[in-house]
């Protein structure tokens, strides 16, 4: 080998040893990127298991609210319905569904105004219309479901936001409020008939003195005049005259007697009815009226004066009667309810005190006659209010100071051509018994 071939091979192998050298070095540096490329990715992924496991905390906590919030939506004791923004229904709880009487699938996708059959929303609101309702607004209204059951309902709209305040829809909350309605009108009743009943006794008293003397002048010169004379005729009037008054100042001193706690005796309510049906089937004969009844009740036992209790179901009954001015059916119904609706609860507490629940008999008089305006419906009760050409007005008023003393309600339904149903409620015997024995009367 000569010295060039020597030096060239010397190069070569210096190359190479430089080759391999770089090799290494980028191996190691290779090895060292990797490395640290592995503790990178193990940094990720801890921070993704982490981040994963919030987020998995984060889902389970947006759960848990979802269903504590689903809970409430539920479980409160106001329906709620919420609607888009056009006042098409999405949503609506349980106690909504039962105020409204129909099933979800139904009232998803229907308009609010359609459902309660009045202009609750404008048909297609603006902006502005939804602003309108950013306080919460209230209205009453008439309701009937399905199944024919009147209601008085409260709605209150609000509007409701999304997180970023946008306008997403409207959340409606009703309540019914219609044993509330029948509680105040009870109480108001009440207050009126105090006052105008104080009144009625002192005018029958100041009456019935001087009437008094006049009948007692009227029958003395009926005495002294010849029986052929035609003024007799005249003095027959003034007797006729004052023997009306007389009976229309009865009535007012039985309308104002003292309402006092009615113990009296034990009495079968569907007997009681059967009895007053007998008695009173000439009213019946006479207005081509057709009785029919419904005794669905089981426990009927009450306490009361018999008497006192006759009166109060004769009034009614003729009175249905008499509303029927050409064919028509009169039904009497009774049924057991036992509830624990606190606004029920609260007309009994004067008679019944503190009660959880109540055990009642409910004796419902309905008819198929003219009906009644709103105005006369709320007056029927109020002394010397009449829509009969020789009603004195105190028919209803004593049947409601009766049933008040009996510590009983009596509430009225009624809409022109649609007929009038009487509705009352008594405790049983059980209810009664059992107050006397907690009282120690």
């Amino acid at each position: 080998m000569n010295r060039e071939e020597h030096s060239e091979e010397s190069v070569n192998v210096r190359l190479l040893q430089q080759g391999f050298e770089a090799f290494k070095q980028a191996t190691l540096k290779l090895q060292a990127y990797y490395h640290g490329l592995e503790e990178k990715v193990d940094e990720l992924n801890h921070e993704l298991a982490q981040k994963n496991k919030e987020l998995e905390l984060n889902l389970q906590e947006r759960e848990r609210v979802r269903n504590y919030l689903t809970n409430i939506f539920e479980s409160s004791a106001i329906g709620f319905i919420v609607t888009d923004l056009d006042g098409i229904i999405t949503s609506v709880n349980q106690i909504g569904l039962r105020l409204i009487g129909e099933p979800l699938k139904e009232l998803q996708g229907t308009r609010l105004n359609d459902v309660f059959k009045s202009a609750i929303l404008p048909w297609n609101p603006t902006l502005a219309d939804l602003k309108f309702y950013e306080n919460a607004k209230e209205q009453e209204l008439e309701f009937q479901d399905p199944g024919g059951k009147k209601l008085r309902l409260l709605l209150s709209l609000s509007l409701m936001y999304s997180e970023f305040g946008d306008i997403l829809g409207l959340i409606v909350n009703v309540q019914d409020i219609s044993e509330l309605k029948k509680l105040e009108a009870q109480a108001e009743r009440k207050n009126r008939f105090t006052v105008m009943g104080e009144m009625g006794a002192t005018l029958a008293h100041e009456i019935r003195n001087p009437l008094g003397s006049i009948e007692l002048f009227s029958s003395l010169l009926k005495k002294e005049m010849d029986p052929e004379s035609s003024q007799q005729q005249l003095i027959g009037h003034i007797s006729s005259a004052i023997q009306s008054m007389n009976h229309v100042i009865s009535n007012i001193l039985e309308y104002t007697k003292p309402q006092t706690s009615t113990r009296g005796e034990i009495i079968g309510v569907h007997g009681l009815l059967n009895e007053i049906l007998g008695l009173t089937l000439h009213l019946v004969d006479d207005h081509y009226v057709r009785v029919q009844t419904d005794f669905q009740a089981n426990t009927t036992r009450i306490r009361g004066d018999n008497e006192l209790l006759k009166q109060v179901f004769r009034n009614l009954l003729a009175n249905a009667a008499q509303s029927i001015l050409e064919e028509g059916v009169v039904t009497i119904k009774t049924r057991n309810i036992r509830t624990n609706n606190e606004k029920i609860l609260k007309r009994f507490r004067g008679f019944l005190g503190e009660k959880e629940n109540l055990h009642l008999i409910e004796i419902s008089i309905q008819d198929t006659g003219i009906g009644m305006l709103p105005e006369v419906k709320k007056k029927i009760f109020d002394p010397f209010f009449t829509t009969k050409e020789r009603g004195t007005g105190l028919g209803l008023a004593i049947v409601h100071n009766i049933i008040e003393a009996h510590g009983a309600v009596i509430d009225v339904e009624s809409e022109i051509d649609q007929g009038t149903q009487m509705t009352l409620l008594f405790p049983v015997m059980e209810e009664i018994t059992s107050y006397e024995i907690e009282n120690g009367t």
